[in-house]
């Protein structure tokens, strides 16, 4: 049936068995059923689910299946977490089910592209897939995510260059934009990687070695005490990375559809991250 809160789209709840166990996501598509080229699929925060992350992103990953040829995939984690380390408490098998949706994603589309944008724990458990999952992914996007402390992560690297969008606050209270556990720095105890240094890592990972080029990105005045600056790590014949800085910023998925609750912290209308992934990667159209 039509979606509810945007019109011109369907939401199609689906699933699929990870060892014995019915792994669910919704699924977004346009109403007119145009061909799918490519699909986006949208992992939450920890705490949240699938549907929790469309709301809280304002349905603006919505809209880019609404505009045609666009599936838009919402998975939902185990007891609403990712298991972005192997070390975690968490010990759900998340990389056997994001294999098993791109399967199925694929059996249901054919060999199209696929883009994957994480959130928070989503933009961590992302890290970890970029690392374990090669040859599934056309690129990713990764939002209010750092790498982790040097040792402090076991997953393995399978190497393989992609093209790497990351979206920061600089007034990010759950995942500092300085690195996690920032705060706890100031009293003589160990932070891990900032944003700009994981953006540097995966542009070194790519095999980049010039300087990003820095641009601020035009103002909007319903953006208030925010900005954001976009540096740009390219290189001929390697995969772009780009980190959007939104200065002011909170814990929150850049949009132009919803401002987040307010101990999130401040939704710049300076970008959207759906129109950014859209201008990055050209098989999400223009």
């Amino acid at each position: 049936m039509p979606d509810t809160v945007l019109p011109g789209v369907l939401s199609h709840p689906g699933g699929v068995q990870v060892s014995g166990q019915e792994r669910t996501f919704l699924l977004v598509t346009a109403e007119d059923h145009s061909p799918i080229t490519a699909v986006v699929v949208v992992l939450h925060g920890s705490s949240q689910t699938g549907k929790a992350v469309r709301a809280f992103s304002g349905h603006s990953f919505d809209h880019l299946a609404a505009a045609g040829q666009i599936a838009v995939v919402y998975p939902d984690g185990l007891k609403k977490r990712w298991n972005h380390n192997d070390a975690a408490n968490n010990t759900s098998d998340d990389i056997a089910f994001m294999e098993a949706l791109t399967d199925q994603l694929h059996a249901r589309y054919g060999p199209v592209p696929l883009v994957m944008v994480g959130f928070s724990n989503g933009g961590q458990f992302l890290i970890r897939l970029v690392h374990e999952m090669p040859g599934r992914l056309h690129g990713v996007g990764i939002i209010g995510a750092t790498l982790p402390w040097a040792g402090n992560s076991s997953f393995r690297d399978n190497y393989e260059p992609l093209p790497i969008l990351l979206v920061h606050g600089t007034h990010d209270l759950v995942v500092p934009y300085r690195g996690e556990g920032w705060f706890r720095s100031l009293f003589g105890r160990r932070r891990g990687p900032s944003a700009l240094e994981t953006a540097q890592y995966f542009a070194a990972r790519n095999g980049i070695t010039t300087e990003p080029s820095s641009t601020v990105l035009p103002h909007r005045k319903e953006s208030g005490r925010t900005s954001v600056t976009l540096r740009r790590f390219q290189q001929n014949g390697c995969p772009e990375v780009r980190l959007y800085t939104v200065a002011g910023g909170g814990h929150v998925v850049p949009n132009r559809h919803r401002k987040a609750i307010i101990f999130a912290g401040r939704t710049t209308q300076d970008i959207s991250v759906a129109d950014a992934l859209r201008d990055f990667f050209p098989v999400l159209g223009s």
